[in-house]
């Protein structure tokens, strides 16, 4: 009796572990160090509950039939598991929806560019309507919707499954779209930062990390055919839940992973394997950063840039002297500001560091 079932339940339980230890991480940085919690943060959340959601529907069709014969199964079990089936397709797609989403806020932290800005939400918009379109077709594939589970997917009442097919390549065509234009993009997003070129490398490299998911839509693209199996559907299916898991696990878990340098600092100089100290950003939780906006304020999406760009802020000091005339000059780039009272020449120079979760600039 051949049974795949073992194999989607490990990486099921895999990826329930992954996810939450890195969201979880993500949200002490974020919420606890850094005092930044965000709209990227809240829509990553929440795509950890509706992928967790998934996970509890496909450990429940594992329990009942998925990975299996359909002629090694008796008609309750192979009802239940494809009940489950159909909840883990609406939970798949939703929680797929949601993760670009997180990933598109989270590239508009460092987008400055107008076009940027501009390609980056189309992208969002065109995941909100097309996983709408998608999800809705899916949700009501059958008439009664409980003929998906009651008779088979590929019944009288249901949408041709070639068609469904179809839809699901598109769908997947496209996420790998999003996915890679995601893991481009960043090249250009750090192009016009005040950071030193290492620090670019890097900031564009944990960015595109958070894309790597597109991988796992690309290996997966060939499994969709299982679809059409209707007669042994829980069976021919099989690779397509075991990568249908793989590819939001690993964008859940690359996109936290890419929030995470503050506290893999903080580890290393408090094991004495890194001699740079944490930023007193990190060890003040941040809370100057908070108070240096509200001071000065901000220009566009400056509330979202705080983590990596450095904004226009100064120490404006006030000094007494017999001196008539004065003059200020203000250099932003690097983070100087100079003043020079009266003729004799009583100079001032304070120089302000700026701290990120990329370093210090």
């Amino acid at each position: 009796m051949a049974d795949r079932s073992h194999e989607v339940l490990a990486v099921a339980i895999l990826f329930l572990v992954t996810s939450w230890i890195a969201v979880s991480l993500r949200v002490y940085v974020r919420a606890g160090m850094l005092k930044t919690f965000g709209p990227d943060d809240w829509t990553m959340v929440a795509t950890l509950l509706l992928f967790t959601a998934y996970l509890i529907c496909q450990i429940g069709g594992v329990l009942y039939g998925t990975g299996r014969h359909a002629k090694d199964l008796g008609p309750d079990n192979k009802r239940r598991a494809l009940r489950y089936w159909y909840f883990c397709e609406l939970f798949y797609i939703s929680s797929s929806c949601t993760l670009k989403i997180a990933l598109g806020i989270f590239f508009l932290r460092f987008s400055t560019k107008r076009t940027h800005i501009l390609i980056t939400r189309l992208l969002m918009i065109g995941t909100v309507i097309f996983g709408t379109a998608y999800l809705f077709l899916v949700m009501f594939q059958c008439t009664p919707i409980s003929n998906f589970w009651t008779v088979s997917p590929g019944s009288a009442r249901c949408v041709d499954t070639k068609y469904l097919s179809g839809a699901t390549y598109a769908a997947s065509g496209l996420t790998a779209i999003v996915d890679w234009t995601f893991g481009i993009l960043p090249i250009f997003l750090v192009w016009n930062l005040q950071l030193d070129r290492r620090a670019k490398a890097y900031v564009a490299g944990i960015l595109a990390f958070a894309s790597i998911g597109s991988i796992a839509i690309i290996v997966r693209i060939p499994y969709v055919s299982g679809l059409d199996n209707s007669e042994d559907y829980l069976w021919s299916t099989t690779d397509l839940a075991i990568w249908s898991t793989v590819e939001p696990g690993i964008g859940i878990t690359a996109g936290c992973l890419a929030t995470l340098r503050p506290l893999l600092q903080t580890i290393l100089w408090r094991v004495g394997l890194s001699s740079s100290t944490p930023s007193a950003a990190q060890q003040l939780g941040g809370r100057g950063r908070s108070n240096r906006h509200s001071r000065f304020g901000h220009h566009r999406g400056s509330h979202w840039l705080a983590d990596l760009r450095p904004d226009n802020v100064g120490t404006v000091t006030s000094v007494t002297g017999p001196s008539r005339t004065s003059r200020r000059t203000r250099s932003s780039s690097t983070g100087t500001e100079r003043m020079i009272l009266g003729n004799g020449g009583i100079t001032k120079e304070v120089v302000v560091e700026y701290m990120s979760e990329a370093g210090t600039v």
